[in-house]
């Protein structure tokens, strides 16, 4: 409890500084520009934002109940949907994302799925996970190169590549523990080693007892699911859909902008463009190891945008609204999910205890 009452003053502390600086940095923006900007969407886009929030968290929890479901547990789409947003709600007051998966394996558990396969179901669908982000980024690449080094930031860009650099090497690790788990705790214990040497790492024992317990956890894994074919499918193909729509939130909040407002209006801009700069602005944020990456993220997507919206008002409008939507208000409603359904297990622990000591 402590440690996420500080987490999310820190996250509080984060957003307030992030948009102290938007609005006293940008002459004319304003909250109520923000409002304007809003209510101008068109509402059919707009409700479609919402709809691809919401979508989000279903395509998570689909995945996770697709590897449940081939291990035998057969758990409610409501019960799914509440997993992925115990995920996505500590993931986003947690420094990268590293409460995420805990909070989900808690209420697993709780729902009578062993650890063994809680921890085999998330960590298969972390895998996918980030699978699924580096197929994106090939395609984004191979789509449009030239939007990337268009870009006039050289930060922007770096950190775009240390992102993708970063799951790069998660998905690499994921794939050499599949063909020699040995092999990669050898080279944990060295470089391990190396670091000790440096005085970088002071707990060396601690370090490689986590390394080994982590290694050891995700063979095990791979070995309980590696026979269901059709269920790793169906959850790569999930965790790309759940992608796909986390990145139309932004797609749809700017082509509901261009419907009302003048200064958009004329804009003619292709949709693959408009995907293709939600996704490096995703990438981007992967290599800020900060609570939702806040800061950067709306720094980040200020830089790619200013390719396509001249106006410095409509473009921190435009960031806002959709940085509201695919974070902010997704946190909030992820949150409100989780503490339902916390609520509900607690009630029926309740019903169960009185039922036992009734019959007793």
């Amino acid at each position: 409890m402590r440690k996420n009452i500080i987490n999310v003053c820190v996250l509080a502390a984060l957003i307030g500084v992030t948009f102290f600086v938007i609005f006293n940095n940008n002459d004319g923006f304003s909250f109520n520009s923000v409002m304007d900007f809003v209510s101008d969407i068109h509402l059919p886009f707009l409700i479609g934002a919402f709809l691809c929030m919401v979508m989000n968290i279903g395509f998570k929890g689909m995945s996770i109940g697709v590897l449940s479901r081939a291990m035998g547990y057969r758990k409610s789409l409501p019960r799914n949907y509440a997993y992925a947003s115990a995920d996505i709600y500590f993931s986003a007051i947690t420094p990268s994302a590293t409460g995420g998966q805990p909070a989900s394996a808690f209420y697993m558990v709780k729902d009578d799925i062993p650890i063994s396969h809680t921890t085999a179901i998330l960590s298969v669908n972390l895998f996918m996970y980030t699978a699924s982000l580096i197929v994106l980024a090939i395609i984004t690449f191979i789509l449009r190169p030239s939007l990337f080094f268009n870009l006039e930031s050289w930060v922007v860009k770096a950190c775009i590549i240390i992102g993708l650099l970063v799951q790069l090497l998660f998905l690499s690790v994921y794939l050499m523990i599949m063909i020699s788990e040995k092999a990669v705790i050898k080279i944990a214990t060295w470089i391990v080693n190396v670091l000790a040497l440096l005085h970088i790492v002071k707990h060396k024992r601690e370090y490689l007892g986590r390394i080994n317990a982590s290694v050891h956890r995700f063979k095990k894994s791979v070995i309980l699911l590696k026979n269901k074919k059709k269920a790793l499918l169906g959850s790569f193909l999930l965790n790309f859909a759940e992608r796909i729509a986390y990145i139309s939130i932004g797609v749809l909040v700017f082509y509901g902008a261009m419907y009302n407002i003048p200064e958009l209006a004329g804009t003619h801009v292709d949709v693959l463009d408009v995907y293709a700069l939600e996704a490096y602005c995703w990438f981007g944020a992967y290599c800020v190891p900060l609570p939702g990456a806040v800061g950067a993220s709306e720094a980040i997507f200020n830089s790619v945008f200013a390719m396509i919206i001249n106006s410095p008002v409509l473009l921190s409008a435009t960031m806002v609204t959709t940085r509201g939507i695919n974070f902010y208000i997704m946190m909030m409603f992820a949150g409100v999910v989780t503490l339902i359904h916390h609520i509900r297990l607690k009630v029926n622990q309740h019903k169960k205890k009185v039922a036992e000591t009734s019959s007793e």
